[in-house]
């Protein structure tokens, strides 16, 4: 029996186009990374203190804000933008990057030097973490351009075998390293940053192997023209992210940080299925638009929202067993930050959903003004709420601004689609908004109901039994995303 499923899934493997293998492989690479991440949890929380969470969890914050002055966030959409509009002249184009990087990497750590003294006060790290910091993001921004090369290229295999190269040694590293080492906060970050540097060098090597003209006026020109109007939308969404564990650290202190971020790493789980529904969802949502064939879009994004959200309530309804497993007690504090942040991928979804909209249309400017507005309002809302309500209260005013970072965006598609597309609005707003209601109210009913298990495990049971029934049109949907 065993057997015969198994070949029946490969016999559907195979029959996979190149390009989706390339997804689900991508798709399986981004579950071993975040998946490891997840499962190494309770070690590291067992062996660290809630104040060496803290710490790690600000260098991560900074690495992810400083990473977007330090590299010009080049591992993004513009890497894969260049290698289509230079398919010609690939090697080149990578390698002017790496030149372009390498240039904006030592700019930047020049002009932190000079200012390190007004810096350091904001920043609140020792110089060693900063200077891995530095290091760090260099690296694992090339570790990125040579993955997403690898995938544009449907090389998958060496983009898998990076990938679990990266992941195991890293973590091993880091876990010898935290039993070895008085400093268990930097010897966990410093066994990630030993294995980025070793594996990124050789990614680097392969770059400049193919091609070391490192500088080329017109593919730099092309990168910054490109990237620099975007750097706004860059930093406000890491805002967005990460600056309420700054913010924590600064008002309430590491510890209070450390258990705000584990609880925020677990509610963050669910965002692998994003990563998956943007692989297959995105290409095939800008094919039915630009073909014009708008009949049955609103009915894919539904089904998708639905099946999104029940995993999304099953996360929360058990998030007091997972914390449990996850973190000591120490922690358990944190487990009414889990609902409010599960909560925000769901929002987070939307943007993804809609979004691609925007892009075909050109219409790109709008992201940044409502990432903008969406950063903005999180670091008031957070200086206002942290210290009337304590570091809690930093899971709430996350989702109300990317309710209404979701919001905003979902208007002006309304927009779009009323000037570009003879009014027809190819999403159902009243359904959406119904769903939108309906994640709002659990993530309230779950913190309320924790306490009472019976009646979270009876929510569960009705859940899946809603999969369950609805499993015919969710493998509907599935199929018709494989055959984009």
């Amino acid at each position: 029996m065993k057997r015969r499923i198994i070949n029946k899934f490969l016999n559907v493997y195979w029959q996979f186009s190149l390009p989706l293998k390339v997804s689900v492989w991508f798709f399986f690479c981004s579950l071993l990374q975040k998946g490891l991440l997840f499962f190494t949890t309770p070690v590291f929380t067992r062996i660290l203190s809630t104040e060496d969470y803290g710490v790690i969890s600000i260098f991560n914050s900074w690495e992810n804000i400083i990473s977007i002055f330090v590299t010009l966030g080049l591992s993004y959409s513009v890497q894969n933008v260049g290698l289509v509009k230079f398919s010609d002249d690939k090697n080149n184009y990578q390698s002017a990057m790496l030149g372009l990087l390498f240039t904006c990497a030592i700019f930047c750590s020049v002009v932190f030097v000079v200012f390190y003294d007004y810096l350091k006060p904001i920043i609140q790290l020792e110089e060693k973490y900063i200077f891995l910091m530095f290091i760090y993001c260099v690296f694992n921004t090339i570790m990125t351009m040579w993955s997403l090369r690898k995938r544009f290229e449907y090389h998958y295999k060496e983009m898998v075998c990076m990938t679990i190269t990266h992941a195991m040694f890293s973590t091993i590293l880091s876990i010898v390293l935290v039993i070895v080492m008085k400093d268990k906060a930097y010897a966990k970050v410093l066994g990630i940053g030993i294995v980025t540097v070793i594996i990124g060098g050789i990614c680097c090597l392969d770059f400049v192997r193919n091609s070391k003209k490192i500088f080329n006026k017109l593919y730099w020109k092309f990168a910054l023209k490109y990237n620099l109007p975007m750097i706004p939308h860059f930093l406000s969404t890491v805002v967005l992210g990460q600056l309420d564990r700054i913010m924590i650290k600064n008002m309430c202190g590491s510890s209070q940080a450390g258990i705000y971020s584990v609880a925020y790493s677990i509610a963050n789980v669910i965002n692998i299925l994003n990563s998956a529904l943007h692989a297959s969802y995105n290409p095939w949502l800008l094919q039915r638009i630009k073909s014009k064939k708008y009949k049955g879009i609103n009915t894919v994004v539904n089904v998708i929202l639905l099946c999104y959200m029940m995993i999304l309530w099953i996360t929360i309804l058990f998030a007091p067993e997972i914390l449990i497993i996850m973190a000591p007690l120490e922690y358990y504090e944190g487990i009414y930050v889990i609902p409010p942040v599960a909560c925000s991928m769901f929002f987070m979804l939307i943007f993804n959903i809609i979004s691609p909209l925007e892009q075909y249309s050109l219409k790109t400017k709008f992201i940044a003004v409502a990432s903008i507005g969406a950063a903005v309002a999180n670091v008031g809302l957070n200086y206002i709420c942290i210290q009337k309500f304590g570091y809690l209260a930093a899971g709430y005013t996350t989702l109300v601004c990317y309710i209404l970072f979701a919001a905003a965006h979902y208007i002006y598609v309304k927009r779009i689609c009323r000037n570009d597309m003879n009014g027809i609005i190819i999403f159902d707003g009243k359904r959406i908004g119904l769903m939108c209601i309906l994640v709002v109210g659990m993530a309230i009913i779950s913190a309320l109901i924790y306490p009472y298990y019976i009646i979270r495990y009876a929510l569960f049971i009705i859940i899946l039994v809603i999969l369950v029934v609805e499993r015919r049109k969710i493998f509907d949907i599935i199929v018709l995303l494989k055959d984009k």
